[in-house]
């Protein structure tokens, strides 16, 4: 049958369905207005490459951004309002006052930008990884209810399930997932071929719309 996979996950019970809660999630959205990459390393090469609060440098610390004059009081991204910080003191976890650290006009600047973007990078990398975990994890669940909602020794392979989670919510993915597999399994719609993949995205798409409710 196409686009099924034939190892079954541990069961659930049928009602137990997923929340928003087994989402995976990605870091927080800033609430600070855009600065651009460019103008970020304008500032960093400024500054040395160099947090002015605590003076350490890539690749030890990972460098941002700090608005003298705070975001929420009407702060804007003026060079002359912005300032090089590491991650702690700009979070206040290791705050100095400013210009207690006089950064060296002999800096290799070149070498600290290539330490300051291999710092981001890694960063990028490693929430990167928290997220893929917690996805696949989100995949075994939905290919679990599958399972226990219709009876069968089969469930979606991973790449439908992360199509859908891509385009939808996880609550709608849930139970559209709860929906057809309880369709599949009583004979309702045939699990040969590839028409049960396309009825599920399409009970997917019209839950998400609001123009399907579960059965």
């Amino acid at each position: 049958m196409t686009g099924a996979t034939l190892t079954r996950p541990p069961v659930r019970h049928r009602k137990d369905k997923l929340s928003m809660q087994d989402q995976p999630t990605t870091p927080a959205q800033s609430t600070q207005p855009s600065v651009s990459k460019s103008l970020r390393f304008d500032i960093f090469r400024r500054d040395s490459f160099t947090c002015l609060y605590c003076g350490r440098r890539p690749p030890d610390v990972v460098l941002e951004l700090d608005h003298v004059h705070p975001v929420s009081k009407g702060g804007g991204n003026d060079p002359l309002n912005l300032v090089t910080s590491c991650y702690d003191c700009n979070r206040g976890k290791a705050a100095k006052d400013l210009g207690a650290v006089v950064p060296r006009p002999d800096a290799d600047l070149m070498f600290l930008e290539i330490q300051q973007e291999i710092a981001e990078m890694r960063r990028y990398q490693e929430a990167r990884a928290v997220f893929e975990a917690a996805l696949v994890n989100v995949i075994h669940k939905l290919q679990a209810q599958w399972c226990a909602a219709s009876g069968l020794d089969w469930h979606p392979a991973d790449h439908i399930v992360r199509g859908l989670l891509k385009a939808y919510s996880i609550d709608v993915v849930s139970e559209a997932v709860e929906d057809v597999a309880v369709k599949v399994g009583t004979g309702y719609i045939s699990g040969n071929g590839d028409r049960w993949v396309r009825y599920l995205r399409v009970v997917a798409r019209n839950m998400s719309l609001g123009t399907e409710k579960p059965a």
